[in-house]
């Protein structure tokens, strides 16, 4: 009789242990490795015992020859469905398959966005999970070193039910492959390459509109003149802009 009595609240211990966790666990982003890319192996699904769709999808601005290496491009994760509650995580890998981790991804909504498994990839915040019908959340990402060749952005995306637990929400992936560029020429100051970051002199030269934001999205500045010193700024990370390129730089 007391082996019995003993038993009833261990097996009740045991079960609130093991019960699954309620979809408000996962409003605050994905612990990290769930895109069901072949580095990760798992997906969302481990945790939301959920249903499939096809509404997602990934854009970027990468030309469609492919990607220059060490140039930051946008991101756009996509999910259309039908209810108000959405969350994502996405990662870039090497093409080949299983292959490492490729590129840098950066933040430019910390309200909606943040970094996750180890920084290699992106998913939600809290602030970020409500939409009408569909969901997008930006991000910019920096491509490798030259030689890398293609690489592949794998998404993983949930459309929960709102009904406070894990069950019934709805799963959808996606990929996209992009190529990496074969540069055949130079480029000039008047075409693709219309502004220059001196590292020597910490200025900008620029023939068009610049603006340049810190690593979490602030704009910091925006300048048409064709010479345009940035040496007082504090050093770090910030995102250069133009309307026809985007460059990570460092001031140290």
């Amino acid at each position: 009789m007391k082996k019995y009595l003993l038993l009833v609240p261990i097996t009740t211990a045991l079960a609130i242990f093991f019960y699954p966790t309620t979809s408000n666990s996962n409003s605050t982003g994905s612990v990290g490795g769930k895109t069901g890319s072949p580095n990760d192996g798992s997906s969302c699904t481990q945790c939301h015992y959920a249903g499939q769709a096809t509404g997602a999808a990934i854009t970027t601005n990468i030309p469609a020859n492919g990607y220059i290496p060490n140039q930051v491009y946008t991101i756009t994760a996509n999910i259309q469905g039908s209810t108000d509650q959405y969350g994502f995580e996405i990662t870039a890998e090497e093409a080949n398959f299983g292959s490492a981790k490729k590129g840098t991804f950066f933040i430019t909504n910390n309200t909606e966005t943040k970094l996750t498994n180890n920084n290699k990839a992106v998913t939600h915040k809290l602030g970020g999970i409500l939409g009408s019908g569909s969901k997008s959340w930006s991000m910019n990402w920096e491509a490798p070193n030259t030689g890398t060749g293609a690489v592949t952005f794998y998404g993983a995306f949930i459309e929960g039910n709102m009904n406070q637990n894990n069950s019934g929400d709805t799963y959808h992936s996606s990929n996209l492959t992009v190529s990496e560029a074969v540069i055949n020429s130079v480029n000039n100051l008047s075409t693709q390459n219309d502004f220059i970051f001196n590292t020597a002199n910490m200025t900008i030269e620029s023939n068009t509109i610049v603006s340049l934001h810190d690593i979490k999205g602030k704009l910091v500045l925006t300048t048409t003149n064709n010479l345009t010193k940035i040496d007082y700024l504090k050093k770090g990370i910030y995102i250069l802009k133009s309307g026809n390129k985007t460059q990570k730089i460092i001031l140290n």
